[in-house]
């Protein structure tokens, strides 16, 4: 009795050994980090994705914050930015790094961080560098000049019609009562009034020719006055950027911006007809063929973007308008919201974000 007892005894421990062992294997394995799906598209200057993975200003600031947060990372790649702001909701990842402008309609929608960066709007217009008679002449052919001279053109078309009737029966020698000629003759007299204030070989008879006479003489000088402005105007602020010198400007004129983002509803609002592409790069093509006027998007982008070689032709003109700060953007609800604020934070206090920065984007007042 005594041997089998202590025989159960031996075989307890064992089998009690036998069942600490998995316990204790797997306290000695160590946890596997959490993976997050991270979604991002190429953006100038922020994500470039040309080789095996992603690189950029917003790829290292990330790579920081998962280091700091113990997670690892599985990019996930999004072919435009309107793909990437439907990727969150649709599930295909848990963030999304753009970086995301905060506004109130895609806090609706998306759960965004702190800010890791505050820019705004610029403007991109065509640089015109050709000089010489030609391109001055050229800069003359502008709707507003050329509705001036129709007016122009028409009043004293008119106005030669009338003079001539009132002073055909009365005035023969100066206005010949055949039509063609009479016409022609009443119409040389108004535009000679126009320039020279009159014309020396020719006389106005009649009480209702000298008040078109009259009338002449004192539109002639606003009609210069006005043509002359409109023609000083046009050649020196043309020649130097364009039409379009900033914001206000946008107002009727064709402008690229970036589908999905938040240009296109600014643009609007300023009256700016907006053409959408799927990526800056496209935009400033489109620009630098003439298929539309002007291009908006991110100050920092199109700094990169135009000081490349192949866009040397291109400008940025006006201040930078409507001001965002700019986030990483997660799923409504997410956990992950508090830890990667508080990563963000630390990461202002102890100047690393903007070592980041400043190492792909350079200082910048």
């Amino acid at each position: 009795m005594t041997t089998r007892a202590h025989s159960l005894s031996i075989a307890a421990t064992i089998v009690a050994i036998a069942c600490q062992l998995p316990a204790a294997e797997l306290a000695a394995t160590p946890e596997a980090p959490q993976r997050l799906r991270v979604a991002v598209t190429p953006l100038a200057a922020a994500v470039e994705w040309t080789g095996a993975r992603p690189t950029g200003v917003m790829i290292d600031i990330w790579e920081d914050l998962a280091g700091r947060l113990g997670v690892a990372t599985d990019f996930v790649r999004e072919e435009t930015f309107a793909k990437l702001m439907e990727c969150l909701p649709a599930g295909r990842a848990d963030v999304a790094l753009g970086p995301m402008a905060i506004t109130e309609e895609r806090e609706k929608v998306l759960d965004l961080t702190h800010s890791i960066s505050h820019s705004g709007m610029r403007i991109a217009v065509r640089q015109r560098e050709s000089t010489g008679f030609l391109s001055a002449l050229e800069s003359l052919l502008s709707w507003k000049l050329l509705e001036l001279l129709g007016v122009g053109l028409g009043l004293a078309l008119l106005s030669g019609h009338l003079l001539w009737w009132f002073e055909r029966r009365h005035n023969e020698q100066s206005f010949p009562p055949s039509y063609p000629r009479g016409v022609w003759e009443a119409t040389w007299w108004v535009a000679s009034t126009i320039v020279t204030g009159g014309c020396d070989d020719k006389h106005v008879d009649t009480a209702l020719g000298r008040a078109i006479a009259f009338a002449w003489m004192i539109g002639g000088i606003v009609l210069v006055a006005a043509f002359t402005s409109a023609l000083t105007a046009t050649m020196t602020a043309e020649r130097v950027t364009g039409t379009i010198h900033g914001p206000r400007d946008l107002a009727g004129r064709t402008v690229g911006c970036q589908a999905g983002g938040v240009t296109v509803p600014l643009v609007r609002q300023r009256g700016g007809i907006t053409q959408e592409f799927q990526t800056i790069h496209e935009a400033l093509d489109a620009l630098q063929l003439g298929m539309v006027e002007a291009v908006v998007a991110e100050n920092q982008q199109l700094m990169f973007l135009t000081s490349q070689a192949n866009r040397q032709d291109i400008r940025l003109v006006g201040p930078i308008f409507e001001s965002f700060d700019y986030g990483i953007a997660l799923t409504a609800g997410s956990p992950l919201r508090e830890d990667l604020n508080t990563a963000i934070l630390r990461m202002r206090e102890d100047g690393t974000l903007d070592r980041i920065k400043d190492a792909w984007l350079g200082k910048h007042d």
